[in-house]
């Protein structure tokens, strides 16, 4: 980003994407207040990028008491189409283009953060519908080419009401693309704008690699308390066998009551639980001896 000021305007250029390494939020904020001219006029050519550092500019230029007047010098794309809306005017060269989308996320999770970036994600098409509402279109218009991904000439912006003017673009012609190569109107060539698209997508990727590796991280602890809690279950019943073991060695042998009724499994497991609970553990094992010979 780039910013120039006299007395009464001031003119800032946003050609390279938005978020990121890039043309940020703060930085653009940070600037924003320190400009005291009457006019700001916001030169655009940029293929977009985050909703959330895009949506904080709009509304600081919202905010701003000088009157806006953006300019869509070439590419008005994806999250730059919004800002450009922020303008008191917009302003688009004739050979400009300007394209309108859903925004869209790399996610990773399981189903419900999923379902949650979704949410999100349409949250952010509800903002971005609102600063589209300057065109001619209805929400629900505006909605289905947002979902086409939709590109717009100059001509074809205008009659839709997103910008207000149509200026003479720069013609170049074959002897004037080294002198056109050096000017300010291409200070940020395509390959830049390429190069910057990458590295956030390198930035993603790498993040989501972090996270990757941190979940396993987690599920190799989890699985490891899991063994040590397997593991001391395992010696908590190996220890209560060995007591039942000793009990029934050293316990008189009791000879079967005619009397005494056969208890099910589920009985027999459940009344041996209900004496330990409310006698102990040698009562329990008292009682097991007693009564084993009840068990079916």
């Amino acid at each position: 980003m780039t910013a120039a000021e006299d007395n009464s305007s001031a003119e800032i250029s946003i050609y390279d994407a938005i978020g990121g390494y890039d043309v940020n939020a703060k930085q653009f904020v940070d600037e924003l207040k320190e400009i005291n001219a009457e006019v700001i006029n916001l030169r655009i050519n940029s293929p977009g990028g985050s909703v959330i550092d895009g949506n904080a500019m709009f509304n600081a230029l919202q905010r701003h008491p000088a009157k806006v007047v953006t300019h869509i010098d070439g590419l008005a794309a994806s999250m730059a189409s919004v800002l450009a809306m922020a303008g008191d005017e917009v302003h688009m060269a004739d050979n400009a283009l300007l394209m309108i989308h859903n925004p869209w996320t790399m996610s990773i999770g399981d189903a419900d953060e999923l379902r949650a970036d979704a949410d999100l994600l349409d949250k952010m098409s509800a903002s971005i519908l609102s600063a589209y509402g300057r065109s001619q279109y209805e929400a629900d218009e505006l909605k289905a080419l947002m979902d086409e991904e939709t590109w717009f000439s100059a001509e074809e912006a205008l009659a839709a009401g997103f910008v207000d003017h149509v200026e003479s673009g720069l013609r170049a012609a074959a002897s004037d693309i080294t002198a056109l190569a050096a000017s300010s109107e291409f200070s940020v060539p395509a390959e830049k704008q390429i190069v910057s698209l990458s590295k956030q997508i390198e930035a993603i990727t790498k993040t989501g690699v972090e996270v990757s590796n941190e979940l396993a991280e987690q599920r190799t602890k989890v699985e490891e308390i899991s063994a040590e809690l397997l593991e001391a279950c395992a010696k908590v019943e190996e220890a209560e066998a060995a007591e039942l073991v000793q009990v029934s060695a050293h316990a008189p042998v009791v000879e079967p009551d005619e009397n005494d009724h056969k208890l099910s499994s589920e009985e027999f497991w459940a009344e041996y639980k209900r004496v330990g609970d409310e006698q102990g553990l040698d009562a329990k094992n008292v009682w097991y001896a007693e009564n084993k010979h009840r068990k079916n």
